[in-house]
């Protein structure tokens, strides 16, 4: 029930995102309301719509808080422990698919995760860079690469960011990417209290002697 559809407030385009809070706090990728604007329609899978706005934005690390309007008892998942993950474990992916779900209604893919502490290079609008990235088998394909990446405990360890595409074509290729819940969490007070946050470098360079 805290799976959100993410839409501009025309209509157009589409993505995915989380409640977080009973307050109606929700994370999304930064990709997604970049192209939405600062307001936008959101529906839960109860089949109703609610107005949000941008609390705040992470444009590097590809994430955004937003806040949707019109009650205080929202339902929210809880944000997991990344760190204790393992490679095997079960997960599970929500979101909105292709717009497949008019009804809001999440379609749920399932998977292990395969890979963890990944990195993936600067790409798409912003240089979107995921520099310690969770990746999974669970089917990631455009509408649900903003949606949540849960434990089997129904914790969430990671929203679904990117994934791998095939001969340049956007469809599932077996490897998608999330931006682990640990690393959302360092950044998560500023996100809600309506910050534009980015990612500190050392600013140095690594060579070897001859």
């Amino acid at each position: 029930p805290a799976v959100v559809a993410v839409m501009a407030k025309g209509g157009g385009g589409g993505g995915s995102g989380v409640l977080i809070s009973p307050e109606g706090y929700a994370l999304t990728n930064y990709h997604v309301t970049s192209g939405a604007g600062d307001e936008m329609k959101c529906g839960l899978p109860d089949g109703k719509f609610y107005d949000a706005v941008i609390a705040g934005i992470d444009p590097s690390g590809d994430i955004s808080v937003i806040k949707l309007r019109g009650r205080d008892d929202f339902p929210s998942a809880v944000l997991g422990d990344s760190d204790k993950l393992q490679v095997g474990e079960w997960t599970l992916a929500m979101g909105n698919p292709f717009l497949l779900a008019t009804d809001f209604t999440p379609t749920v893919t399932f998977g292990i995760i395969s890979g963890l502490h990944r990195y993936q290079y600067p790409a798409g609008k912003g240089l979107l860079e995921y520099p310690d990235c969770i990746q999974v088998d669970a089917s990631i394909n455009p509408g649900n690469s903003d949606g949540p990446l849960f434990n089997m405990d129904g914790e969430i360890i990671g929203i679904n960011g990117r994934i791998s595409f095939e001969k340049r074509v956007r469809v599932n290729s077996g490897f998608g990417y999330a931006i682990s819940s640990n690393q959302i969490k360092k950044f998560l007070y500023a996100l809600k209290g309506g910050r534009v946050v980015d990612h500190a470098t050392l600013g140095a360079t690594v060579g070897t002697d001859e």
